[in-house]
């Protein structure tokens, strides 16, 4: 079905895939409800908006609105037509929180549903609220193709880690260079595109796969640089 409105997403050349935003940050429609205090100061999109407060703005207002009507239905027909640049992983978001509230919950498995063959990568502060934790831990159930990661930082402490850890969360931190271990004692991936520069790997499974962000057989922990 053709959509009867305008889906936003763009390009993202770095990541080598299609992204979905939303406010975020220090926006005025922030919807990082769940971030910690150093996520908000540290937010890499911080510099945007204080150099283009009103674009950003409006872009911001733009993707809420475009959120809110989004259907699956619509995200499938829109990366559809996108051959030259492969749709087959995508991301929610690089800006903002995919898992506001309970309503975007139903949102998420609606996309998933519509795109079983496409992966879709949500990295998420939710887990630290104990409602929003266990219903995504029941999305990772019911849509296989989600790839869902707790996004930690050094706000994170050694007991919220262990309680990710014995739910079975793969990770992604950010935020100490020095930290390549988890405070459980886990071993952390590093990210080939911080680390080693190697732009648009995240949409290469061949160049990022076992033990990264798309691994699937076992929860992983990812280490993204200061970038």
């Amino acid at each position: 079905m053709i959509p009867t409105r305008k889906t936003l997403h763009r390009w993202c050349s770095d990541l080598g895939m299609f992204a979905v935003d939303r406010p975020h940050g220090i926006s005025p429609h922030s919807t990082c409800k769940w971030a910690t205090r150093y996520c908000i100061q540290a937010c890499f999109n911080n510099k945007f908006v204080r150099m283009y407060p009103v674009a950003m703005a409006k872009r911001d207002l733009a993707n809420e609105q475009s959120w809110q009507t989004l259907t699956g239905s619509d995200l499938a027909h829109v990366l559809g037509r996108k051959y030259k640049r492969q749709t087959d992983r995508i991301r929610l978001m690089t800006r903002g929180e995919a898992f506001r509230d309970a309503a975007d919950l139903e949102r998420v498995i609606d996309l998933a549903d519509e795109s079983p063959d496409r992966l879709i990568w949500v990295p998420t502060k939710a887990w630290r609220n104990p409602l929003m934790r266990i219903a995504i831990e029941a999305l990772r159930e019911i849509c296989p193709n989600l790839r869902i990661l707790a996004s930690t930082d050094p706000d994170t402490t050694q007991e919220e880690q262990a309680m990710l850890d014995a739910n079975g969360w793969s990770s992604m931190f950010f935020g100490d260079d020095d930290q390549l271990e988890t405070l459980t004692g886990s071993a952390r991936f590093k990210c080939p595109k911080t680390w080693a520069h190697d732009l648009g790997s995240c949409g290469d499974p061949t160049r990022c796969s076992s033990g990264g962000c798309f691994d699937n057989s076992q929860p992983v922990h990812i280490h993204l640089k200061d970038h």
